[in-house]
């Protein structure tokens, strides 16, 4: 799995948002196959949930971008939360405390949890971080993945005013 400096890379040349043509991914048995570790190491599962949309955003302790990108997030998770679960996947072996400081300083809203065997992160096909999913939690088709926006226009390069918000269009378009 990428991070860092050669993520950023790969996110600028790669993970410019896009639309689905709803591949299913998930179903309400194998979604909950997968072992995940929380900030305090425990195990958990992703469950079914009962909400319309589950969000996965990949996210790492080292990359800069998803720390910066942390407000945006916090604000899309606030204004659909109603319809949708959040989750942050820390794809890698990262000390639970790493993982802990980004739930606390950056995403204090948000479930992060440690893929610590990369197994969930393989099945999505998560590539860079900052990345985004959404996930019809209905039928489990996958509606969007992705960049958050166009922000990035470079390695290091970052534009003064957004035109394209990929995962808030992806919502407010299956939502509504």
């Amino acid at each position: 799995f990428l991070s860092g400096v050669l993520a950023m890379q790969v996110a600028f040349a790669v993970c410019q948002g896009y639309f689905l043509s709803g591949k299913k991914i998930f179903n309400k048995d194998s979604i909950t196959s997968f072992s995940l570790s929380r900030t305090d190491g425990s195990v958990t599962h992703l469950n079914a949930s009962v909400k319309k949309i589950l969000v996965v955003a990949f996210l790492s302790p080292e990359c800069p971008l998803c720390k910066n990108y942390s407000v945006k997030l916090e604000n899309v998770k606030k204004k659909y939360t109603r319809n949708a679960d959040f989750i942050g996947i820390i794809p890698g072996s990262f000390e639970a405390n790493d993982v802990a400081e980004i739930q606390k300083n950056y995403m204090p809203s948000w479930k992060i949890l440690r893929d610590t065997s990369l197994m969930l992160t393989h099945y999505l096909q998560g590539k860079v971080t900052p990345e985004v999913l959404v996930i019809d939690n209905k039928d489990g088709r996958l509606i969007y993945k992705g960049a958050i926006d166009d922000w990035l226009v470079s390695l290091g390069k970052t534009k003064n005013h957004i035109s394209n918000f990929y995962l808030d269009v992806a919502l407010n378009n299956f939502l509504t």
